[in-house]
């Protein structure tokens, strides 16, 4: 079991780690749902060459030309892996609003290698994108390469981390994120547990953007709830040490009732110690982030794992086209466009069901 949910995982919070990240460019700020563009429908064909794969099947490689009636751009993406279910959907929904536009879309997975998705950026330049979607592994190296595009004339947007030099940061905001996790965890054991928990919040120290976010969840129970007493906390990457970790804790201080997660990640291991020290029940709730697919499932069966967010993981596709679009075409954007952070949660986990299919 542990090996399965490994798998399953480890893409997600690789991908949720760094789409985390503080660090780039500053400027003018927007929300998400400000971001969006309109243009002329228009449909266009993904297509690839090299390492870049086609965006219709998230890994496919192959080619095909832009409709004639298609506003002739080409935008790449590059993402760290589009093996993830939720990110295959993301670039789906991009191909979508790509073909709205009349857009040649391609598509690069680096699968987490970051020489790969050096190559991959280099051969986007070569190719004559408008525009280039970078979702960055090593920031440093790839500012340096975005620099080289941006020379060229090619709008440069940096997916989830910033990076030195790029025309608008499409960014998560950590301290909004984990306070979106601190909120909806409140809001459960205020309707569940009176108000009073006793809380074990799985974090990542590696990462700054990380702590940040495991001290925002924490502020966010202490300033909602009548009574909060954080008993344990331990550092979790994937699944497995999540897993680990959480039997340790439950050994130790069986009076835990809520754990709240920087990621669902850890958090679905940890659901398998709380499961095996049958305290998989109406008394216990367990709270992560990033849309996890197993998270969304583990929701909608009503086990005792609660809620995840969705920060834009839905919406993100079309919002990333929809920036790269206006810089091309010189309309109005912001430097700076934060993704948006909304609790899924067994209120509105019948908007996200259709992803399990």
């Amino acid at each position: 079991m542990k090996k399965v949910l490994t798998l399953l995982l480890t893409a997600a919070i690789i991908i949720c780690m760094f789409s985390a990240c503080s660090t780039g460019t500053s400027g003018n700020t927007a929300s998400a749902s400000t971001a969006a563009s309109t243009g002329t429908a228009a449909s266009a064909s993904a297509a690839s060459s090299g390492t870049a794969a086609s965006a219709s099947s998230a890994a496919s490689s192959g080619s095909a030309s832009a409709s004639a009636s298609g506003s002739g751009y080409k935008i790449g993406w590059t993402l760290m892996t589009t093996s993830d279910p939720v990110i295959a959907q993301t670039v789906k929904d991009a191909q979508a609003r790509a073909d709205e536009l009349g857009i040649e879309l391609w598509v690069s997975s680096a699968d987490n290698d970051a020489s790969k998705q050096m190559d991959a950026v280099e051969n986007f330049i070569e190719s004559g994108c408008n525009a280039i979607i970078i979702q960055a592994i090593d920031a440093t190296s790839m500012s340096e390469e975005a620099k080289k595009a941006m020379d060229k004339g090619i709008k440069v947007v940096a997916y989830g981390i910033g990076l030195d030099n790029c025309d608008c940061w499409y960014k998560n905001d950590n301290t909004v994120t984990g306070t979106a996790i601190g909120t909806m965890a409140s809001d459960w054991i205020n309707q569940n547990l009176n108000g009073e928990a006793n809380v074990c919040i799985i974090g990542y120290s590696m990462m700054q953007v990380l702590v940040e976010r495991a001290d925002a969840i924490e502020a966010a129970l202490k300033a909602n709830c009548k009574s909060i007493n954080v008993v344990a906390s331990f550092d979790a990457i994937d699944s497995e040490s999540g897993m680990s970790n959480m039997e340790s804790v439950l050994a130790a201080h069986p009076e835990v009732n809520v754990l709240c997660s920087i990621s669902d990640g850890p958090a679905v291991g940890a659901y398998e110690a709380v499961k095996a020290a049958g305290l998989d029940n109406d008394k216990f709730g367990i709270f992560g982030s990033d849309l996890s697919l197993v998270a969304v499932d583990l929701i909608n069966k009503g086990t005792c794992y609660r809620g995840t967010i969705d920060c834009d993981n839905i919406a993100s596709g079309k919002t990333s086209i929809d920036i790269a679009y206006n810089l091309i075409t010189g309309a109005q954007q912001d430097n700076v466009v934060v993704m948006g952070c909304k609790a899924v949660t067994s209120a509105n986990i019948s908007d996200y069901t259709y992803l399990l299919n």
